[in-house]
C-alpha cells in the first residue's frame, strides 16, 4: 500500500514538474528559432568565436571579476548557437522555478497548490522583458536556480541534523554561487534566516529560543554573506558599478535619503501592482488579428493547463480562509520585494518597467509571485475561485510574454534588414573604418559595441586577433566619452572590453536609418539641415563632414551576412535595389542607376520615402534628361527635409537655357521646396 502510495506521489510529482515544463514553452517557445542576438550577447559571442573561452577573463576583469567563471562552464557547451542558448534558456528558467517549488513545498508542505502557483508564477514573470537576452540571462536563470537550491540546503540542514555538516556546506557552496559572480541576487539572501524561522516554527518551542536556533543555524551563511560584503566593498575597484551609496549618504544625507526612499517605493509598487494591472492591457495594443488570435489562444491553453496543474497540485486540500496565512505571506512577499532591491539601490538603479530597468525585477519576481499568491489567499474562501485567478494570472502572463517575444522578433529583423542593406550598399569597407550615427530605430535592444559585433562578423569573418577593423559609434551614447573630438584627422584608440580598435576620425562613414525608409549612408556634403529639429542636430552636423564615402569598395565581392546567425537575406525588397543604385551612383554609372530603378518599377516596388528617388534624379540630369527628371521632381511631395533639401541640392544650380517654359517650372518648383 505504501509502495503504490509512493509511486503515485512520484508520477503526480513528475507530472506537476513537466507542466511547469508546458507552461515555460508556451510563454517561451513560439518565437524561439526566430530572431539572434540582442545587445551583450552579440558581442560575448564575437569574444569566444575570435579570442576563445579563456578571454573571458580579461573580458570580465573591470567589471565582474567572478562572473568569467560562469562563462567557462556554459560558453563552451552551445558556444555561439543560437537555437541552443534560446533552448538553454527556457530550461535553466524552468530549473530554477523547480528550485523554488521544492523549497516551497519543504517550508510548506500542507500548501502545496499555493506552492505549484507560486513557482508557475515566477516561472512566467511578465515584468523581466529580458528573458531573450538568451545568453546572458540562461547563464543567470542556471545561477539563480543554484541561488535557490542553497535555500533547499539551508532547510535539509536543520530538518536532518545527522547530515547537517554536508547540507551547510554545499548551501554555502550554492549561496557563494549565487552570489558572488553578479550581485543580482544578493539582497535575497537576507530571506535566508526567515526560512530557517519558518522551519523552525513548525517544531513547539518558545520563541526565544526559536529565534536563537534560528541565528545559530544562519551563522554559517552569515559568515558568506559578510565575507563577499566585505570583499565587494574592498575591492569595488574592480568592478565597473562602484558603490558610492555611502559617499553620497554623507554628502547629501537628505537629498540621498529622499531618492532612496523614492526609488524603493516607486519599484515596490512596480513589482507588487503595476506588473499585474498592465496585464490587463494585453488585448488593447492594437495588434493585427492574427496576433491577437494566437494570443487569444496561449491564454485559453495557458489557463487550461494552469488550472488542471494547480488543482492537482492542491487535490488534497479543503476550502479555507486563512487570513493570517494570508497575511503572512503577503508579508514576506513584500519583503522579498524590498531586500530584492538592494543591489539596485545602492547601485542607484531605477527598477520599474520601463524596458532597460525590467532586467532588475528578476530578482523580485519571488516576492510579487508570493504576494499576488496571498493576495488571492486573502480573497477567496472558495478553493475553486483562487486557483481560477492564478489561473488567470498565469495565463495573460504566458500571452504578454508571448506579446514581448514578438517585440524583439521585430526588432530582430530591423537590425537583419539594417546589415543586409549595409552589404548591398557597402560591398567591402576599408578596415579601421568607423560607422557612427546617432540613434538607430532598433538601438533600445542594441548599443554600438554590440553592433560592432556583428558588423566585424560580416566584413572581417576570419578575425582571430587585436585591433578589430571595424567600429560601430552611436554619439548619442556613452560610447562618445572614449572618442576624440568629432574633427577631421584625430587619432582614435579604444578598447572595449577585450577588442581593440585603431583608426582616425577622417576614416569614418556616417550612418541614417530612418523608421520607415531604406539606411542611408550619409555623404559629406548633405546639407545638415535635413536634421534641423533632431535632438542630436549638433551632433548630426558634426559628424557628416566626416564622413568618407571612398572607404567604400564598390566594385569588390559583397561581402555576406553570416547565414548562421542571420539565416538567408531576401533581396525582394524595394531598399535592395535602392542601396544598389546608390551604389552606383557613387560610381557616377548614371545608365546603370537608371536601368535599376526600371528593374523596380517592373517588380512593383516604390519608395515609402521620396527622398529615394533622388539617385534617378540625379541620374536623370548626369546624362542630359533634365526634363524627365524635372518632371519627376514635380510629382514629389515633400514628406520630409532629406526630400526638400536633396532636391534643392540637385536643382539650384541648373538652367533650361533653350527652354523658358521648363526654366519657368523649375524656378516655382525651388520656389514651393523653400531652397535657401
Amino acid at each position: 500500500m505504501s509502495i503504490n502510495l509512493k509511486k503515485k506521489t512520484t508520477v503526480s510529482t513528475l507530472v506537476l514538474a513537466l507542466g511547469l515544463l508546458i507552461l515555460a514553452l508556451l510563454s517561451y517557445s513560439l518565437t524561439t528559432g526566430k530572431f539572434g542576438f540582442f545587445l551583450d550577447d552579440w558581442y560575448i559571442t564575437w569574444t569566444y568565436r575570435t579570442f576563445g573561452v579563456e578571454k573571458f577573463a580579461e573580458f570580465f576583469k573591470s567589471d565582474r571579476p567572478l562572473f568569467s567563471y560562469v562563462y567557462y562552464v556554459f560558453i563552451p557547451l552551445f558556444k555561439d548557437s543560437v537555437i541552443g542558448w534560446q533552448l538553454f534558456a527556457i530550461f535553466t528558467k524552468w530549473l530554477a522555478a523547480l528550485s523554488l517549488w521544492a523549497l516551497l513545498n519543504l517550508l510548506l508542505p500542507k500548501k502545496k497548490g499555493i506552492c505549484y502557483a507560486i513557482a508557475a508564477l515566477f516561472l512566467v514573470f511578465p515584468g523581466f522583458k529580458f528573458h531573450y537576452f538568451v545568453v546572458m540571462y540562461a547563464q543567470n536563470y542556471a545561477i539563480f536556480a543554484i541561488y535557490i537550491l542553497s535555500f533547499i540546503f539551508t532547510v535539509l540542514a536543520v530538518k536532518y541534523p545527522k547530515y547537517r555538516v554536508l547540507f551547510i556546506v554545499l548551501g554555502m557552496i550554492c549561496q557563494f554561487i549565487g552570489i558572488a559572480p553578479m550581485e543580482l541576487y544578493y539582497g535575497l539572501d537576507l530571506l535566508r534566516p526567515l526560512v530557517i524561522f519558518i522551519v523552525l516554527s513548525q517544531e513547539p518551542a518558545k520563541l526565544k529560543t526559536t529565534l536563537r536556533k534560528t541565528f545559530l543555524h544562519w551563522l554559517p551563511y552569515l559568515a558568506v554573506f559578510v565575507g563577499f560584503t566585505w570583499f565587494r566593498l574592498a575591492f569595488s575597484h574592480l568592478y565597473s558599478y562602484q558603490v558610492g551609496f555611502f559617499e553620497q549618504l554623507f554628502a547629501a544625507p537628505l537629498e540621498t535619503l529622499m531618492d532612496i526612499v523614492h526609488r524603493i517605493m516607486s519599484g515596490l509598487q512596480e513589482a507588487s501592482l503595476s506588473v499585474w494591472v498592465e496585464l490587463f492591457g494585453l488585448f488593447s495594443s492594437g495588434e493585427n488579428f492574427k496576433r491577437l488570435l494566437i494570443v487569444l489562444l496561449l491564454v485559453l491553453l495557458g489557463f487550461a493547463a494552469s488550472y488542471v496543474l494547480i488543482s492537482k497540485a492542491s487535490k488534497q486540500e479543503k476550502d479555507e480562509n486563512n487570513k493570517h496565512f494570508a497575511f503572512w505571506m503577503m508579508g514576506i512577499g513584500i519583503f522579498a520585494i524590498l531586500v530584492g532591491m538592494i543591489p539596485m539601490i545602492i547601485g542607484g538603479f531605477e527598477i520599474g518597467l520601463d524596458f532597460h530597468w525590467t532586467r532588475f525585477m528578476l530578482p523580485l519576481s519571488i516576492g510579487s509571485a508570493l504576494l499576488v499568491s496571498g493576495f488571492s489567499e486573502l480573497m477567496f474562501f472558495n478553493k475553486r475561485a483562487k486557483i481560477v485567478l492564478l489561473a488567470l494570472l498565469i495565463a495573460f502572463s504566458i500571452g504578454a510574454n508571448y506579446t514581448n517575444g514578438k517585440t524583439y522578433e521585430k526588432v530582430w529583423e530591423e537590425q537583419k534588414h539594417f546589415f543586409a542593406q549595409l552589404t548591398w550598399r557597402a560591398p567591402h569597407i576599408k578596415p579601421n573604418t568607423v560607422l557612427i550615427s546617432t540613434l538607430l530605430p532598433f538601438d533600445l535592444y542594441f548599443s554600438g559595441p554590440s553592433l560592432t559585433a556583428p558588423l566585424n562578423m560580416t566584413y572581417a569573418p576570419d578575425l582571430r586577433e587585436n585591433p578589430v577593423p571595424y567600429q560601430f559609434v552611436l554619439v548619442s551614447s556613452p560610447q562618445i566619452e572614449t572618442m576624440p573630438d568629432l574633427v577631421p584627422n584625430q587619432v582614435i584608440n579604444r578598447t572595449q572590453r577585450v577588442f581593440q580598435f585603431i583608426g582616425n576620425t577622417s576614416d569614418m562613414l556616417v550612418v541614417y536609418a530612418p523608421e520607415q525608409a531604406c539606411m542611408k549612408i550619409i555623404s559629406p556634403e548633405t546639407n545638415p539641415l535635413i536634421f534641423k529639429g533632431d535632438r542630436y542636430f549638433s551632433k548630426w552636423r558634426a559628424i557628416i563632414p566626416l564622413s568618407n564615402l571612398a572607404l567604400i569598395d564598390t566594385k569588390a565581392k559583397p561581402a555576406e551576412l553570416p547565414e548562421r546567425f542571420f539565416d538567408q537575406v531576401s533581396t525582394n525588397d524595394w531598399c535592395y535595389y535602392y542601396q544598389v543604385a546608390s551604389r552606383e551612383e557613387q560610381n557616377k554609372d548614371w545608365e546603370a542607376v537608371i536601368s535599376v530603378y526600371q528593374q523596380a518599377e517592373a517588380l512593383g516596388y516604390q519608395p515609402a520615402d521620396n527622398s529615394e528617388w533622388l539617385p534617378l534624379i540625379n541620374a536623370y540630369l548626369k546624362t542630359g534628361n533634365r526634363k524627365q527628371a524635372l518632371d519627376l521632381s514635380e510629382t514629389l511631395r515633400i514628406d520630409n527635409r532629406f526630400t526638400r533639401y536633396g532636391l534643392c541640392a540637385l536643382w539650384e544650380n541648373q538652367h533650361f537655357l533653350n527652354a523658358a517654359r521648363e526654366q519657368e517650372r523649375l524656378e516655382k518648383q525651388l520656389f514651393l521646396w523653400k531652397c535657401e
